[in-house]
């Protein structure tokens, strides 16, 4: 801390004595009147939900850490008794002078919110394994897979005959049986579901040993991974069954009714009802479903990078149906074909209000590309129509697989990339931007990927471009005050608002779009994008974890925006910071600081 600031404790400070078993601070009192650190001693900290939250601990604090930092800075009580372990002696600053240390010392003042931010995310991590919804639907997604498994998982070796499976199955009234190695690793499963195919469709002989009929190298996941995961590999597997292991030994099964039984929609149900679409009328109601279901997802509290992830896996599902469909009304199957995303859905990112950014990438061989073209150009628009009567609306910008600018053979993208890349018109790349975030969604997913390696090839080694793309990311700064603490728009319709989005997540996007285009990474993900260019750039994991949480901070509350009632295109992404509580107003803050410092370092690395 500056001098100044410690000179200001020592003029305030009292030393107070509390002997073993004295109780400091309690929930059932008032907010705190004292800021306390520890001079000597041990404070004890019991969980207020201490059972519930599986804590087998109290945690300890010890001489020079502090407490009641939350407490004062929110003006609440503290939400669990501290109780001092041994006899103990603290320093007691006045809580009447607290905002005085804070505005005095810069130092304080960001340690203050970043404890802040800490103790937000422990209560929302306890709030998330406690919660469950006004109608008890929808089961807590944060719970760690090992408390998820009811029983041991039932098991067999790969010489088990089949017949014997099938009875064990029957009469423990399982759905699946795990296979294992003498060392109980799993080598593979064998559902109910395969009975009828493996089994009695081709008339199998039930003698013959299981590994025959099994599903080998079943797809696993660790004892502590998160329901969130098992969500999101039963969106990409299309699985039931998920054995879960500590290390290499098996401890359960986790199924979907294990992950859904509480939902009234179920990611698995969603993209089984996609599957069995034939349709665009029943993919509209799919649609308004994935919609639901992240709604009470994000009331639950699923954090917005697996929410975001979830909703973009399940539309991804819900385009390729549509192409599927879309596709046996055309003469195409000759051709060559990638469906590209850009933007939010390029990134991985969509949010319940996103419209359409993609296009169409197609190999022209010795063919004339204006001759394809004229062929999947009525496909892509009659695709671009359904989508938008699926709730995703037309882009305004008209980037769109079915305007001919956007349905290009991949010699013609890669010129067009060329062409980027070369110019020196920032305006040009203003436009172009966009394109840089793209991905395959459906299709010949090696086309795609041969332009991302000509992409980055153009781009690694490009310090003009890069320079010229560090210059547009530093165009839009945090919305920071000097006076206050933020910088609203001060007129029209939203006076006194923040775009979360222009203002806010593109801040993010755009510089980790540089750092990720200079260090080589193919990824499309702003957090993958600086997670993966970290290590390359040598950026500190630390600082680009607090860099990701703060844009997923932003993710979250325009994702709130989005599905509060009476929110509308325009107002989604807004919001009035005066309107916040001021934890939440705190926390903003400091992500708006991440942002910066951010774009600090592009600055810097550029010479900007």
């Amino acid at each position: 801390m500056e001098a100044a600031a410690l000179q200001f404790l020592a003029a305030n400070l009292d030393l107070g004595y509390y002997p073993k078993g004295t109780v400091i601070l309690d929930p059932t009192q008032v907010e705190p009147q004292t800021f306390y650190i520890i001079q000597r001693g041990t404070v004890e900290v019991v969980p207020f939900n201490r059972a519930q939250s599986g804590d087998a601990h109290a945690h300890s604090l010890g001489a020079g850490e502090c407490f009641s930092v939350s407490a004062l800075l929110e003006k609440r009580p503290v939400v669990a008794p501290y109780t001092a372990a041994t006899d103990t002696f603290c320093y007691e600053l006045p809580a009447d002078k607290f905002p005085e240390l804070l505005n005095r010392s810069p130092v304080f003042r960001e340690f203050a919110t970043r404890y802040l931010a800490s103790m937000l995310r422990e209560s929302r991590r306890l709030i998330k394994m406690n919660f469950t919804s006004a109608t008890g639907e929808q089961q807590a997604m944060s719970r760690t897979l090992d408390s998820l498994v009811s029983r041991p998982a039932i098991t067999c070796t790969p010489q088990t005959p089949v017949g014997e499976v099938l009875r064990t199955m029957q009469s423990r009234k399982i759905g699946s049986m795990l296979v294992v190695d003498e060392a109980g690793r799993p080598v593979g499963i064998f559902t109910r579901h395969d009975v009828l195919d493996r089994v009695a469709l081709a008339q199998g002989d039930l003698s013959q040993p299981i590994s025959t009929v099994m599903t080998p190298d079943p797809q696993t996941l660790p004892a502590d991974a998160s329901a969130y995961e098992a969500t999101l590999l039963i969106a990409h597997r299309g699985i039931r069954h998920i054995p879960v292991c500590d290390g290499n030994r098996l401890i359960g099964v986790v199924t979907e009714r294990d992950l859904f039984a509480l939902q009234r929609v179920s990611v698995r149900a969603i993209n089984r009802t996609i599957a069995d679409a034939d349709s665009v009328e029943e993919l509209q109601h799919v649609a308004a479903d994935i919609r639901r279901l992240a709604h009470n997802m994000l009331g639950q509290g699923v954090a917005a990078e697996q929410l975001t992830l979830i909703i973009s896996t399940l539309n991804d599902a819900l385009v390729s149906r549509i192409l599927d469909i879309e596709q046996t009304r055309f003469e195409i199957d000759d051709i060559e074909w990638c469906w590209l995303a850009f933007g939010s859905e390029g990134r991985f990112e969509q949010t319940v209000s996103s419209d359409q950014d993609n296009g169409l990438l197609f190999n022209a061989g010795s063919a004339a590309p204006d001759a394809l073209r004229a062929r999947l150009l009525p496909f892509a628009q009659a695709v671009n129509r359904d989508l938008d009567a699926c709730g995703f609306p037309l882009c305004k910008g008209n980037i769109m697989a079915g305007n001919p600018a956007w349905c290009l053979s991949l010699e013609e993208w890669r010129t067009q990339f060329d062409r980027w890349i070369a110019n020196t018109d920032p305006r040009a790349l203003l436009n172009a931007v966009i394109f840089f975030d793209f991905r395959p969604l459906h299709g010949a997913t090696a086309l795609a990927n041969n332009l991302r390696d000509h992409l980055l090839g153009l781009a690694q080694g490009n310090s003009r471009f890069q320079r010229q793309l560090a210059q547009y990311a530093l165009e839009t700064r945090p919305p920071l005050g000097r006076i206050s603490d933020f910088v609203t728009d001060d007129d029209g319709e939203f006076r006194d608002t923040i775009d979360l989005k222009k203002a806010g997540a593109r801040l993010f996007t755009d510089a980790a779009r540089v750092l990720a285009l200079a260090a080589g990474v193919a990824h499309t993900n702003t957090a993958q994008r600086l997670r993966q260019a970290g290590p390359i750039l040598n950026l500190p994991a630390e600082e680009v974890a607090s860099i990701t949480e703060g844009f997923f901070f932003l993710q979250a509350l325009r994702l709130h925006g989005q599905m509060a009632a009476g929110a509308t295109p325009q107002s989604a992404n807004r919001i009035n910071p005066a309107q916040l509580n001021e934890v939440d107003r705190r926390i903003l803050k400091e992500s708006f600081l991440q942002a910066r410092k951010l774009q600090s370092r592009l600055a810097l690395d550029y010479q900007l």
